[in-house]
């Protein structure tokens, strides 16, 4: 069920809350919404499921550019949980959601850590954003009905067809998305503001964490979850099938995957 609360800057933000027993946060990424997290969702009994839509993202409303941050993100994450009353012992996400409740682990007593196709770590490279980076610079000096060919015609997008070509499809995706111009303010402040948690802390928390990787996929390295892997004492790697399986397959890989971790 899709809820509403308040901020504390007056912000209605979007969660959806559904089941009955442990409180289990789990993240969307970046573009996405709590419907990402409920496609690869497995069907657990005693299990609550919690996904915040984050600001500029699904039906949480914009406020503030300024708010369109991880750093903020963790912020309203708190506030809701002060809203609901309880505190998740288990937090995970995919992608930026990866991120962010990788930032949370400074502030919450988990019990376990989930790491879904990571994208951010703190050795702050980004260097796998390069066809963002070439999309926003097409939309900050073409006009909108030229932005799909100059995409098409970047280098750094013609050479996913072989390696990942499932994220290509998720470039189109984003010239498309409603939210696009909010999406473009998250980029900008991903190039400067990222992840505070450094190294050092990473290998100092006493949590269960798993991290889940992903090969063929350019936006999430499966050599990035394999880092952090090394990086967290005793965390576990696991893999889900290639980015260049079908939907299907991806659905039920992760439904597998988030069923072993969660129930092991």
């Amino acid at each position: 069920m899709l809820k509403q609360f308040e901020a504390s800057d007056h912000t209605k933000l979007s969660y959806y809350d559904s089941g009955q027993g442990r409180l289990v946060l789990f993240q969307h990424g970046f573009s996405m919404d709590h419907r990402q997290v409920i496609e690869i969702w497995p069907d657990l009994d005693k299990t609550r499921l919690i996904c915040l839509d984050v600001r500029g993202h699904g039906f949480t409303e914009l406020a503030s550019p300024d708010t369109l941050t991880i750093q903020h993100t963790v912020r309203d994450l708190l506030a809701l949980f002060e809203h609901l009353g309880q505190t998740p012992t288990i937090v995970g996400g995919i992608s930026l959601g990866a991120a962010i409740t990788m930032e949370l682990t400074k502030y919450l007593e988990i019990e376990q850590l989930i790491v879904c196709r990571p994208a951010f770590a703190p050795d702050g490279d980004t260097s796998h954003f390069d066809v963002f980076r070439r999309l926003r610079d097409i939309m900050q000096s073409e006009p909108q009905h030229q932005w799909a060919e100059s995409l098409e015609q970047q280098p750094e997008f013609q050479s996913l067809a072989e390696t990942a070509p499932r994220n290509q499809e998720t470039y189109r995706r984003l010239l498309e998305h409603p939210r696009l111009q909010e999406l473009m303010i998250w980029m900008d402040a991903l190039e400067t503001e990222v992840m505070t948690i450094t190294g050092s802390e990473l290998g100092q928390l006493n949590c269960r964490t798993d991290i889940i990787g992903q090969e063929q996929d350019a936006l999430h390295p499966a050599q990035l979850a394999r880092s952090l892997s090394r990086q967290i004492p005793h965390a576990r790697l696991h893999y889900v099938v290639s980015g260049g399986s079908s939907d299907d397959a991806y659905r039920a890989s992760m439904q597998s995957t988030l069923t072993q971790i969660l129930t092991s």
